[in-house]
């Protein structure tokens, strides 16, 4: 959809929204666009995980999630995280609908490998008739990480990966990676901009390394795939631009 602009929010930031991340929105709204927000909650899943003491587990970054951790992870980023999320926007007058049984009906995901990682999901689809049904009646939709399986099963889903599905689907212009780092550096100074040829130059470099790399390679995929443009960056304007 032409004017859609994806915004992927972390737990944490989603808890303390600032003022400037309310009024971009607002001033995107006001000007035509429209949004839809994507978000984790990492910080809060681990927060109930440890008051139920239920190990958290990692194996290459991604939380190992059994049948019943899905109960806590569903209730965090569901109840906690996206429920203040949304109300926070509600009472800032940015008028925004949390999907929740909508949300079995839009993200449709397979098991990314059950026997390692346990309920952790790979995106497959996404139907978006009731994103562009809200969309098209000027509301925000308010998506968790969330996925299932064609079985109708919860899985827990990486929300970089979430949104860069979404912002695919919708053929966003743009797609908003909110993180804590302010972009992608070198010599310790933000990059303007990075196109998909430089990307690869900047790994054999060695300037950009470590989790820095499947962020922006699913960045640079997404923009290959039609998006037109990926940010990067700790706020909604000022950043890395990832461009074809």
């Amino acid at each position: 959809m032409k004017n859609t602009i994806v915004i992927k929010i972390g737990g944490v930031a989603s808890q303390h929204l600032s003022q400037d991340f309310i009024n971009q929105v607002k001033d995107w709204k006001d000007n035509g666009k429209k949004v839809v927000i994507v978000h984790g909650g990492g910080y809060a899943i681990n927060k109930l995980m440890e008051d139920n003491h239920v190990p958290v587990k990692k194996i290459n970054g991604l939380r190992v999630t059994s049948q019943s951790d899905m109960r806590l992870v569903s209730y965090a980023l569901l109840n906690m995280v996206g429920h203040n999320l949304t109300k926070k926007l509600n009472q800032s007058s940015v008028d925004s609908i949390q999907l929740l049984s909508g949300l079995k009906r839009v993200v449709k995901a397979d098991f990314l490998d059950k026997n390692t990682y346990g309920y952790v999901g790979d995106v497959s689809h996404i139907q978006t008739p009731i994103l562009e049904q809200m969309l098209d009646n000027h509301m925000l939709p308010v998506l968790a990480s969330i996925g299932y399986s064609e079985q109708g099963e919860m899985l827990n889903i990486n929300a970089d990966y979430l949104a860069t599905a979404v912002a695919v689907a919708l053929e966003a212009e743009k797609l908003v990676l909110m993180t804590d780092v302010k972009g992608v550096l070198e010599n310790g100074a933000v990059l303007d901009s990075l196109t998909s040829t430089e990307f690869q130059e900047k790994i054999d470099q060695g300037i950009i390394t470590g989790g820095m790399i499947p962020k922006i390679e699913s960045a640079v995929n997404t923009v290959l795939a039609g998006v037109g443009e990926v940010l990067i960056g700790d706020n909604l304007v000022t950043g890395t631009s990832i461009i074809s």
